[in-house]
């Protein structure tokens, strides 16, 4: 034994005799890999699952440039670890395609897995990403980043990945880009590498195992209110009569719509500034009266059996909702208009039936001031950086600053640890727009009071879950 291994027990043992804590075991170091041997063959234990892998000149090559491919290897029961690789771009199909660092992987080969992802093109939101693949074709996105600088053919990249517990930090060239909480369908699992639509290298892979994350006590599952992402939109087409009834009949609590003021001043449903993407029509809705917006199909984009469905009126839809037991949230997409949103919902008679959201810190000040008594939640969705504590003091300072205590954030933002920070600071955290089922019941677990998601049968089913077992208790 070394001198220093002798001097660091003494040393534990001493301190543990103090009723101090023991000195933490450095990670272990379990793989270094630099493709190194005269062979050309994978290393031992190493399993291609899907496509073309080969071993030459020290580096490992793939060939997915029609389609994907993923190889995986070290230990099934390998739960907290840090793992880094070197990647280059030889070869793309187009600039969205990407190699990937595999983590928490089914020693079976199957799904789910977790990866995080390099895009070709990267400086743009979603560059570099925290994946969960449900199954062919299906994945969950639970965390994003962009990275300043593009890949190029031929030009190395480092990416790193450290998972601890349920979070994930995700490294590219040493700068953290992806920090998420949602690593939460397997505990453990094999490690791999991946590619898509690109002919690429990976080189110098390492593999530490890090000190086991400490296990807290599950939280139960606590009722939260579920609220219908511009209506129910994933069956209907959203901001529309149709989709707003489906998610009453769905069960939801609340559903979400978008409102901006055409033309002649009338409040219409309408998420984004022109009509293109949702209608047969073109144009601004600023531009367009409520007459001639009437005059679009607002449904067949969505599917022919909606053929006809019409840009609605905030009046229109708050009349249809009223006393359903399914709330309007209202979400002010432009400023000026504060004022009319609260007067309509007042002549409606449902100050004590709707809510008011937006981003516009100005619009709900001013609903705030308009209508105490109207709930009124600032929407956020930065990229924020620091300690739990840090961000929600951020947060908590804009919301008193708006006049308000409620908050409606992007999931991605969100933590056990956060929420707990947001509630001590007499914070009432929403979250939007949540469509895993995964991570609807980790934010319940949480403690979050609403989830807005474009699939509210979903979440009103894990609601209704959590009411059943607190009548259970009673």
């Amino acid at each position: 034994m070394s001198l220093s291994k002798r001097y660091e027990l003494l040393l534990s043992a001493l301190l543990l005799a103090c009723g101090a804590m023991p000195i933490m075991a450095e990670p272990e170091n379990v793989l270094a890999e630099h493709f190194d041997t005269s062979d050309g063959r994978l290393p031992a234990g190493w399993r291609v699952e899907q496509g073309v892998w080969r071993e030459a000149d020290g580096q490992l090559f793939v060939d997915a440039l029609d389609g994907e491919a993923r190889i995986t290897f070290g230990k099934a029961d390998w739960r907290d670890y840090e793992i880094e690789a070197t990647v280059t771009f030889d070869k793309v199909r187009d600039d969205l395609r990407w190699v990937a660092i595999v983590f928490r992987a089914d020693p079976s080969g199957g799904m789910p897995y977790s990866q995080f992802p390099i895009r070709f093109k990267c400086d743009r939101s979603g560059g570099v990403e925290f994946a969960v693949r449900l199954g062919a074709g299906e994945w969950s996105v639970r965390g994003v980043g962009k990275v300043s600088e593009d890949c190029r053919l031929g030009h190395p990249r480092k990416l790193r990945v450290v998972v601890r517990g349920a979070n994930v930090e995700g490294y590219i060239d040493g700068r953290l880009e992806v920090d998420s909480a949602y690593c939460l369908d397997r505990n453990a699992g094999l490690l791999g590498l991946a590619a898509s639509g690109c002919v690429a290298r990976f080189d110098d892979v390492s593999v530490r195992l890090l000190p086991p994350s400490p296990a807290g006590a599950e939280k139960e599952l606590q009722p939260c209110e579920v609220v219908g992402h511009r209506g129910f939109s994933a069956v209907a087409p959203e901001n529309t009569l149709a989709s707003a009834i489906k998610a009453i009949e769905s069960g939801a609590t609340g559903s979400e719509c978008d409102v901006y003021a055409a033309k002649d001043g009338t409040l219409v449903l309408m998420h984004d500034e022109s009509v293109d993407r949702t209608t047969n029509g073109r144009g601004k809705i600023t531009e367009l009266t409520s007459a001639e917006l009437k005059k679009l199909d607002a449904g067949s984009w969505k599917d022919p059996k909606y053929a006809g469905e019409s840009v609605p009126t905030l009046a229109e839809v708050l009349a249809r909702q009223k006393d359903s037991g399914c709330i309007p949230v209202v979400e002010i997409k432009m400023e000026g208009i504060a004022g009319k949103v609260v007067e309509a919902i007042r002549a409606a008679g449902m100050i004590d039936q709707a809510a008011v959201i937006s981003f516009s810190a100005e619009a709900v000040k001013d609903v705030r001031a308009l209508e105490p008594r109207l709930p009124c939640a600032w929407l956020c969705g930065k990229e924020l950086t620091g300690t739990p504590s840090q961000r929600a003091e951020w947060i908590a300072e804009q919301a008193r600053a708006c006049g308000t205590n409620l908050v409606d954030l992007n999931y991605q933002m969100l933590s056990e640890e956060m929420i707990a920070e947001l509630n001590k600071r007499g914070i009432t955290v929403w979250t939007w727009t949540v469509d895993d089922p995964v991570v609807m019941e980790a934010l319940m677990r949480w403690g979050v009071a609403s989830i807005t998601t474009d699939r509210p049968d979903m979440a009103v089913a894990l609601q209704r879950r959590a009411a059943g077992r607190d009548r259970q208790k009673q």
